[in-house]
């Protein structure tokens, strides 16, 4: 019993402590980070904003780890993107990606990547050079398949496959395929399956 406590508030603690890491992140806007040292600016959120193209001026944040580009009309990314080298959570949900931009492939430090509701149907196989990456959101985007590479990234541990319907047969394949990986799926359709 004394076992089963300790091992109760260790896991607890640890969850209180990635808990309290994430609470500590201070996103600023743009606006904001003109006005402070380029090196302290860590956190920047552009959400909201109906951009159709990312400022050319945030290139110069190279210290970024956290960005949000969420709730926008992007259609692409920018090149410069892939050289924000201590990026580690990209949230491009709600966006307009009919394509997964292949400059993500490029930001080897990505940890969690948000690319929920995008029109996207396929993720490039170039996802398997983000070897930190635990979490992908992809809630309602409509892929038709996992990417293979997926079945290499042994430190991915999360994805959220939530408000698309897939058949019980595509749900088992990649729930045994990925067995390593919490995958949210919504229950199965009775579908006819490909």
């Amino acid at each position: 019993m004394k076992y089963l406590f300790a091992l109760f508030f260790l896991t607890s603690t640890i969850y209180s402590f990635a808990d309290k890491e994430v609470d500590t992140i201070h996103y600023v806007t743009l606006e904001q980070a003109y006005t402070m040292d380029i090196e302290s600016v860590t956190a920047i959120d552009l959400s909201k904003r109906k951009l159709t193209a990312l400022p050319k001026e945030l290139v110069q944040y190279k210290y970024l780890r956290h960005l949000n580009l969420s709730k926008n009309k992007l259609t692409e990314i920018p090149e410069f993107l892939s050289s924000f080298v201590y990026l580690i959570d990209l949230n491009l949900s709600k966006n307009n990606l009919t394509v997964f931009p292949s400059e993500i492939c490029k930001m080897k430090s990505l940890e969690r990547l948000g690319v929920s509701q995008n029109p996207f149907s396929h993720i490039s196989e170039c996802i398997v050079n983000l070897d930190n990456l635990k979490f992908i959101d992809l809630f309602e985007t409509p892929l038709e398949t996992f990417p293979n590479a997926f079945l290499t990234m042994k430190n991915l541990k999360y994805i959220d496959m939530q408000g698309i319907v897939y058949g019980p047969t595509y749900q088992q394949k990649w729930i045994r395929g990925l067995h390593w990986v919490k995958i949210e799926f919504d229950a199965p359709c009775d579908c006819m399956e490909k």
